[in-house]
């Protein structure tokens, strides 16, 4: 494949931006800027910073991923995730470059049985979705040359993520357990269905379509539907961690957004178009706990 030449990417301190840098970088000329460098909702500065770098290709992971805090803070949501994504989307034009965007299952309302394809019809039931279904129509508008990737269930290395959360979780109650103590069963909810996904597979995933001619929505996750339950229910296994657990139902762990019952995107433009390198979540999952030191 011929190297796509100059990289941006936004949102390089994030945990997905963080692997974006630090496994794209060995191989292509990488540069990475955060809110410290430029506020992407500050339209001057974002062209102004963009253009004096000038990539080839910009690969959009900045955004305000805090679902429960864009309903309280929704001005900011849509500042960041929606505007934002315009303006980076605007400087993109001016300097002819390709962009890479992030994007979300909560772009669907979560209502159905089976999971998301790409042509399905977004219809978003919280703040964050809208904020960034509104960023996927910015690109759509202005760049004649984009690929939104929608992922979910993110999970990493770097920041907060369900992963390291019941890890953090089971070590607790391991401890206290050891100390004599008694203690509660985790509970964690069983009636949300998803697609567990690293952010190392996303980076190679987005590299194979970096280098491949590709336009528009594609779906990005890892293979394998499963609850959160379950998937903790795996990590614990996987790590191998006594841990008491029990599932519970989505109204018996309420949350200030509403949280979609199903979140599983199916990869269906990545399979038609012969480039899909998603594994089984299991799979990445495994790995993920073998190699990362912070988690171990």
């Amino acid at each position: 494949m011929a190297n796509p030449g100059k990289i941006l990417v936004t949102g390089c301190r994030g945990q997905l931006g963080y692997d974006l840098v630090e496994l794209l970088s060995p191989v292509y000329d990488v540069v990475g800027i955060d809110v410290e460098d430029v506020d992407i909702r500050n339209p001057k500065a974002t062209m102004s910073h963009i253009v004096a770098e000038s990539p080839q290709v910009i690969i959009h992971a900045a955004a305000y991923t805090d679902v429960d805090g864009c309903e309280s803070q929704s001005d900011l949501a849509m500042a960041v995730n929606g505007d934002g994504t315009r303006n980076v989307a605007l400087a993109a034009r001016e300097i002819g470059a390709r962009v890479i965007y992030y994007s979300t299952d909560y772009v669907f309302d979560g209502l159905r049985s089976e999971a998301y394809l790409e042509a399905d019809e977004p219809s978003p039931r919280t703040v964050y979705g809208k904020s960034k279904l509104a960023g996927e129509e910015a690109l759509g508008e202005l760049v004649p040359d984009y690929v939104v990737m929608r992922i979910a269930w993110v999970y990493g290395s770097h920041g907060k993520n369900f992963v390291r959360t019941m890890l953090g979780l089971a070590r607790d109650q391991v401890g206290r357990v050891q100390q004599g103590q008694d203690v509660k069963p985790l509970r964690v909810v069983d009636d949300q269905i998803g697609n567990p996904t690293w952010t190392a597979d996303i980076v190679r995933q987005t590299d194979r379509i970096m280098n491949a001619y590709v336009r528009g929505v594609v779906h990005a996750t890892s293979e394998g539907q499963v609850s959160w339950y379950r998937f903790a229910r795996d990590i614990f296994e996987i790590a191998q961690l006594p841990v008491a657990i029990e599932p519970c139902t989505t109204e018996q762990f309420p949350r200030p957004a509403p949280r979609p019952h199903m979140s599983a995107l199916e990869n269906s433009r990545l399979k038609s178009l012969g480039i899909n390198v998603m594994r089984n979540y299991r799979e990445a999952l495994e790995e993920f706990l073998r190699m990362d030191k912070q988690v171990r």
